[in-house]
């Protein structure tokens, strides 16, 4: 019989409690629970999610905000034996089933897996279990130009990395983490100055999703200019840039939204938004690169536009 994880033995059911008490969790071959067939079970304990929240700390770097996002859900689950479909189907029905919920409970397999001796097979068959993935409610809401601005003084009062930032999306239409890539790898970027007053970056290809093509961004000069000033600079992680947003009123993905919409009201058609923006499998990932010298033009005829909105030290 599989010893299970270091520190923790195989236990007859008496033990079960003190084991879980002192954080670790169960592997047995007997079933636990009526209708859970023979094999290798888990017991979700409180000392399991420490250690996943650590992972994902330590290893996975992920955000504080996303680590409380999990742990609203899993903590739901202490006590559960995970052995079979109907246990996946009862963790749903602890945490209740949507996006986010789904999320914690996958990232806590793939911790299981990756962590965890032993339960290899047994996260196969979890995963199995698992319903399909919720979908995300369409949200259509597209900020106005007076609800940007006041974005951006606010921002401006929480130091120059911040108006950096919201130059560099008020400015591109990029996602929050290629503008903070942007931020922190100016000596890594390809820079190409056009000549009326603004920039052409390209950034590496893992920041465009689906293509290995180099993935273009477009700066004003003077905004170019205040990325340069930060060189060096300690940045904020990806999570405390987007709490800031909030705390100002306007989640950051909001900008991307506005940004698209702005340059229809210029009459930029939507396949050179697409391309704008990096949506490669919209125009087609393979001549991604063929847009460059449209894009070039198109940003000259945005340009004014665009500065209107731009924040200065």
């Amino acid at each position: 019989m599989n010893p299970g994880p270091l520190g923790c033995k195989p236990s007859h059911p008496s033990q079960a409690s003190e084991l879980q008490n002192r954080g670790c969790h169960e592997l047995t071959t007997k079933p636990l629970a009526d209708g859970v067939v023979d094999g290798v079970n888990l017991v979700i304990t409180r000392g399991l999610l420490d250690r996943f929240v650590n992972w994902l700390r330590r290893e996975q770097k992920t955000g504080e905000s996303t680590i409380r996002q999990y742990m609203y859900y899993l903590p739901k689950l202490e006590g559960l034996v995970l052995a079979s479909k109907d246990s996946v189907s009862r963790a749903f029905e602890l945490m209740g089933y949507n996006k986010s919920s789904y999320e914690a409970f996958s990232r806590l397999l793939t911790f299981i897996d990756k962590k965890l001796e032993g339960y290899e097979d047994l996260v196969v068959k979890l995963r199995k279990a698992m319903p399909r993935k919720p979908k995300s409610r369409e949200d259509t809401y597209v900020p106005p130009d007076t609800k940007v601005k006041k974005l951006g003084e606010c921002l401006a009062s929480k130091g120059p990395v911040y108006i950096c930032i919201y130059n560099i999306l008020v400015s591109s239409g990029c996602r929050g983490t290629e503008a903070r890539y942007v931020l922190e790898n100016p000596d890594k970027l390809k820079v190409v100055n056009l000549g009326y007053g603004a920039v052409r970056l390209h950034l590496p290809p893992e920041l465009q999703r689906g293509s290995k093509n180099e993935y273009v961004v477009y700066l004003p000069i003077e905004v170019w200019q205040q990325v340069k000033h930060l060189k060096g600079a300690s940045l904020p992680c990806q999570d405390t840039i987007e709490d800031k947003f909030r705390e100002c009123g306007l989640p950051l993905k909001y900008l991307r939204k506005w940004w698209r919409q702005k340059l229809k009201l210029l009459k930029i058609d939507s396949e050179t938004i697409e391309a704008f923006q990096g949506r490669a499998k919209t125009i087609g990932a393979k001549h991604y690169t063929d847009w460059i010298p449209i894009l070039d033009q198109e940003y000259e005829k945005i340009l004014n536009e665009i500065k209107r909105f731009i924040i200065k030290d």
